[in-house]
């Protein structure tokens, strides 16, 4: 599992490889042998899981009702894209050219960590979708702000 916070940058090469980040890659559990999923995002980015956490969001992913057409929708987009990846000896993960198409990278790239998986962007997309975002729902991130600080009882369990 990621437990990697924050972002990094990284560039493709000519055959559609990134470099994934050592600070990343030393959180990486050795169950995974190298091995990722990589896929579409809810935004116009990709997210990269290891095998062993895509397992447990595919398991679930597969537990919803396919009869219902919203559901096999969200399957298909999910699953639909889907490639598994594993890192290279110079620990590169390739980038199928339909999904960096999706994901309009070209050279530069900005990883980000998710927690348990990490999402590559275009830098400028990201800037744009942080942007809006900041602009469009000041209100929700106020509400989460407080969600996570209340009156100030995270205060107390870091005395």
């Amino acid at each position: 599992m990621f437990t990697s916070e924050g972002t990094y940058n990284s560039t493709l090469d000519s055959k559609g490889r990134f470099q994934m980040p050592m600070a990343i890659l030393h959180e990486v559990s050795q169950e995974n042998e190298g091995r990722f999923m990589i896929n579409r995002s809810t935004e116009k980015c990709l997210t990269i899981y290891p095998i062993k956490t895509w397992e447990v969001y595919k398991e679930r992913l597969l537990q919803l009702n396919s009869f219902k057409p919203a559901n096999r929708q969200a399957i298909r987009y999910f699953m639909g894209s889907a490639t598994e990846v594993k890192l290279d000896a110079k620990n590169r993960l390739l980038i199928p050219k339909p999904l960096s198409h999706y994901a309009c990278l070209d050279k530069e790239l900005l990883i980000v960590g998710m927690s348990i998986f990490i999402e590559i962007w275009d830098p400028k997309l990201y800037e744009e979708e942080m942007n809006r975002f900041a602009i469009e729902n000041t209100e929700i991130i106020n509400d989460v702000a407080n969600q996570i600080f209340g009156d100030g009882e995270i205060y107390e369990h870091l005395s």
